[in-house]
């Protein structure tokens, strides 16, 4: 992704390179550039849509960061296995000891993670403010309010937002867990490099890196990692088409999902807008 500026005169572009990310990334495809598309549709001024875009943009900032981390964190597991599978784990001192391979500064990896995750979903809350003057961040419990107030307990944007609460709250929980490393349960966050256990035939084997919250169950990192980054790409989703039905100029036009195996791969959007009762 790259942005090309008209510089003195119309003979002079300067195009500079802003990003290894382009639109073959669900993060590219279904933010800023699925979300644009769906705001062509909104009966809004220019000045709410510019607002909207630049806070999908921001949102699709924020994901990057988040993808660029799991993605050097996915290459250095890989490297570390690819070592294990042709060396062996390296056991000495009659089993005492063995030589792992290891992930470069996993806790801050971690970290700047879940700061990244946790900026993109304050985006999502702020999709409010270019269409209603209310900005709620990352704090859904305010954001639910809001909407109920508005709309009502029953309204569909209202429902949909209390259901991400949860979600929300994990990720928010785990990075304040982060600013705020307390020893009480719950804090702080705890990122395990690789580790060896013994198979029933005693012959050790290789885990992952993991991670989860003092007093949790800690779980494999690169897995969560994925599954964070595709449920906050579906959390701008959900905010985006609950704004776009109360908003679209025409009750003609509607949202449809794409197949998955009818997305186009070099810009895997999962959304479209189209007449009504088409699929």
């Amino acid at each position: 992704m790259g942005r090309v500026w008209h510089i003195n005169g119309p003979s002079m572009f300067k195009i500079q390179k802003t990003s290894n990310y382009g639109t073959a990334t669900p993060a590219v495809a279904r933010t800023a550039l699925q979300g644009g598309e769906i705001l062509k549709f909104f009966a809004r001024s220019h000045a709410e849509m510019d607002g909207a875009l630049t806070i999908l943009f921001d949102l699709k900032r924020h994901l990057l960061r988040c993808v660029e981390i799991r993605d050097d964190l996915a290459k250095e597991i890989a490297t570390g296995r690819n070592q294990v599978a042709i060396e062996g784990l390296n056991v000495q001192s009659g089993g005492q000891v063995v030589t792992l391979p290891g992930i470069g500064d996993l806790q801050s990896k971690a970290e700047g993670f879940l700061q990244s995750a946790k900026l993109a979903i304050a985006e999502t809350g702020n999709l409010t403010n270019p269409y209603y003057g209310a900005a709620h961040g990352h704090q859904y419990h305010k954001f639910s309010a809001w909407a109920e107030k508005k709309f009502g307990p029953t309204d569909d944007l209202t429902l949909v937002v209390k259901s991400w609460e949860p979600f929300v709250k994990r990720i928010v929980e785990a990075r304040n867990a982060v600013d705020h490393p307390l020893t009480a349960p719950g804090a702080p966050l705890i990122t395990v490099n690789f580790l060896d256990v013994r198979s029933s035939g005693g012959v050790p084997e290789l885990l992952d890196p993991s991670w989860g919250l003092t007093g949790e169950d800690l779980r494999p990192i690169l897995p969560d990692f994925d599954l964070i980054i595709e449920k906050v790409i579906c959390l701008g989703e959900n905010v985006l088409v609950r704004f776009f039905y109360k908003l679209r100029d025409s009750e003609i036009v509607e949202i449809h999902e794409i197949p998955p195996d009818k997305r186009d791969p070099s810009n895997p959007r999962r959304l479209i807008v189209g007449l009504a009762g088409n699929e």
